[in-house]
């Protein structure tokens, strides 16, 4: 674990500067509430999303951290309808409301379970634009203008050398994110979770892996022998010598973990990788405390199947009270412009000229 926070740009711990969290916006959905929030993980720097809040509070409640993939504007984007309509047809989705945000659907689901939900934008996506997505996640080329002794940026040596990258970066929004959602007053901080797919698989097994305050954890299509990371943000020089994405995740151990299959790089898991976390878990005692949901019969995914699965597993063991298996149930997307964060009165900061 202290290997990944050295590669990663992390160790020793970076200064915690001040959030100056604003939460604004907030829309009242019946059972629930969306808030915009946007608070500084290094001074002048920005992370951006949504707030899912249950209506209804009493006590401490869990809270769910929803880290997302490379999809386009995930957080604000819906799918294709001719898409959505093929993946009804092949059991992906159940609902032509619902089924048009998968990022909607868990975060919206999760607050009908009573759980405080974060959901922000990985870097250069919907909302998060003072690093270009081109940069951080279509990096194909050195720039000589960016590697000088006096000023560098992002991919080049002196960046490298210095261990200073996107993964760090976002990696760190993931711990600032955990700071942030455990500062809300209604917050369990003994019931934190973190979830996300393909690569918000990664940060979700990265910030699970090197930060104690995560209870438990469920990357989906993302731990694998095979492929460990497609995009510029999900590696770093010293990140995977000798090592790989399943000791990543056995590091969690022996913590509640899940995982899944699909027909991508994770579709031999169940035969590798998969048994030896289990029997890692066996030598603490907690076999039933990691699990894996198959779906080899479906593409790479974090589709209504596999949300349940996950809705599940989080229900049995934050004893949430809801009769298993966990189905979600329908409900109306929010449109782009009612998520956005920034508007007239909050503007969105520059984009950064050099980086």
């Amino acid at each position: 674990r202290k290997r990944l926070r050295v590669a990663l740009g992390l160790w020793p711990t970076p200064s915690r500067t001040p959030l100056n969290a604003v939460e604004h916006g907030t829309i009242d959905r019946g059972d629930h509430t969306v808030s915009k929030v946007f608070f500084e993980s290094l001074p002048g720097f920005f992370v951006t999303g949504n707030l899912y809040r249950p209506k209804e509070i009493s006590g401490l409640v869990p809270a769910v951290l929803f880290p997302h993939g490379h999809w386009k504007d995930a957080r604000l984007a819906k799918q294709v309808p001719a898409k959505l309509r093929q993946q009804i047809a092949n059991g992906e989705e159940r609902f032509e409301r619902g089924g048009q945000s998968r990022y909607q659907s868990l975060c919206v689901q999760l607050a009908r379970m009573g759980c405080v939900v974060w959901h922000w934008d990985m870097l250069g996506d919907s909302d998060s634009q003072q690093l270009s997505r081109t940069l951080i996640h279509g990096f194909k080329e050195q720039r000589p203008g960016m590697n000088a002794a006096d000023g560098w940026g992002l991919f080049s040596t002196n960046a490298e050398l210095r261990l200073q990258h996107a993964m760090g970066l976002q990696t760190w929004n993931s711990i600032r994110s955990l700071d942030f959602v455990l500062s809300l007053p209604e917050v369990d901080p003994d019931r934190i979770a973190v979830t996300g797919s393909s690569g918000g698989g990664t940060q979700t097994m990265i910030l699970a892996a090197v930060d104690d305050r995560i209870k438990l954890s469920y990357p989906v299509v993302m731990v694998s022998t095979a492929m460990q990371g497609g995009c510029t943000c999900e590696n770093a020089c010293l990140l995977r010598i000798g090592t790989g994405n399943v000791e990543f995740a056995a590091s969690f151990a022996p913590k509640p973990q899940g995982m899944n299959t699909a027909d991508d790089w994770t579709v031999e898991l169940a035969t590798k990788g998969f048994p030896e976390l289990k029997q890692l878990y066996g030598l603490y005692g907690a076999a039933n405390q990691i699990a894996l949901n198959r779906g080899e019969q479906f593409p790479h995914n974090y589709n209504a199947v596999t949300r349940s699965a996950f809705f599940t597993f989080l229900n049995k063991q934050f004893r949430l009270g809801f009769e298993n298996p966990v189905i979600e149930d329908d409900y109306e997307p929010l449109p782009a412009e009612a998520l956005t964060v920034w508007d007239a009165d909050h503007p969105a900061p520059p984009a950064a000229t050099s980086c």
